[in-house]
């Protein structure tokens, strides 16, 4: 594992900073064991989980700016924010994940649009992206609450696992047949007389949706509240060039100093140990695609949907524009109390 050098000057260095947080300081401040992951002049090619930070003419919006990047700083319309996915604990996408501030519909629809833990209704929980401004959203609540149009949405995958099973021979099958959503525990899973097999999710980007801002997700980017020198904390907010110590991520070596870690401790590459989110070894797991042609293929259902409407087996019903909440329908693009 690479250490990072040249640091043993750090704590010397607090109060020479000011406010105005200069680049030939923190450039003495950076990895330098790891400039082939953190210096613009040097990256190269190299992919996203080769670098620890980003130089291209998004990455002001972003916040994940090399130290040596050009500054220029575009105008974002929605905020965003970093969703992990998939099996790579390193690896987010950013994605509208709340409503904007000046919304003022619904309080339900805001805390739903913000919840991760809500998966009552998995096709309104999925992210989706459109694939008109190739923006991203957490699930289809904030797709509402935002005013994005739901007719260029294209879901992303569902993983469905199991840990246990009542069967030693399960199957698509026998899943869809005996699914269900358990409202006490606030999970789906397969109930039966004697006990609940819940099931987990995860998310896939699909391999066409390829206009997705990858990001690194759980970064400490701000220092402890009590920490009172302010150059260090200006430089922990004014770039990236991530370092890890253990299972902790941080934006930068001020960030981790400024959090209480030893510098000496620091890294510029993850342990593989961690670059993997914690997985449960499921007996069972298999793949949503609410984008597949087969939604609306017959023996699913009793009738086919529609075109423009999928099939959502979940809630064994066909699924087109719909609103969120009820006494609410979808009219001129939007959604209208009735």
């Amino acid at each position: 594992m690479a250490k990072l050098l040249k640091i043993g000057f750090l704590i010397l260095s607090f109060a020479a900073y000011s406010l105005a947080v200069e680049y030939y300081k923190l450039s003495r401040w950076s990895s330098g064991s790891c400039p082939s992951r953190d210096k613009c002049e040097l990256i190269g090619d190299r992919g996203f989980t080769e670098r620890n930070c980003e130089c291209d003419r998004f990455c002001s919006t972003y916040e994940d700016c090399c130290i040596d990047a050009i500054d220029t700083p575009l105008l974002l319309t929605k905020s965003r924010t970093c969703m992990p996915y998939g099996k790579l604990s390193g690896v987010g996408a950013y994605v509208v994940g709340s409503c904007p501030f000046d919304y003022t519909g619904p309080e339900k629809l805001r805390e739903l649009c913000e919840d991760q833990h809500d998966f009552h209704d998995p096709f309104f929980s999925t992210p989706v992206t459109d694939i008109s401004t190739n923006v991203t959203y957490r699930n289809r609540y904030c797709v509402e609450c935002n005013g994005a149009v739901p007719s260029s949405l294209k879901s992303w995958i569902i993983s469905v696992g199991f840990e246990h099973l009542p069967t030693h021979y399960p199957s698509e099958e026998f899943i869809w047949k005996y699914l269900s959503f358990h409202p006490l525990l606030s999970k789906w899973g397969i109930r039966t007389a004697r006990r609940f097999y819940p099931c987990y999710f995860s998310f896939h980007k699909p391999d066409y949706i390829s206009a997705v801002r990858p990001c690194r997700p759980n970064l400490i980017t701000t220092c402890q509240s009590d920490w009172t020198n302010v150059g260090v904390k200006r430089a922990c907010e004014s770039y990236t060039s991530v370092v890890h110590v253990l299972g902790r991520s941080y934006r930068n070596i001020q960030c981790a100093v400024c959090n209480g870690e030893i510098p000496k401790q620091l890294s510029c590459t993850k342990s593989p140990m961690y670059t993997k989110i914690e997985s449960i070894p499921f007996v069972f797991e298999m793949m949503v695609d609410f984008n597949s042609k087969k939604n609306t293929m017959e023996g699913y259902t009793k009738e086919k949907c529609k075109t423009g409407s999928v099939l959502d087996r979940f809630l064994k019903k066909c699924r087109g524009f719909e609103c969120a909440l009820p006494n609410y329908t979808f009219n001129h693009g939007k959604c209208k109390k009735s």
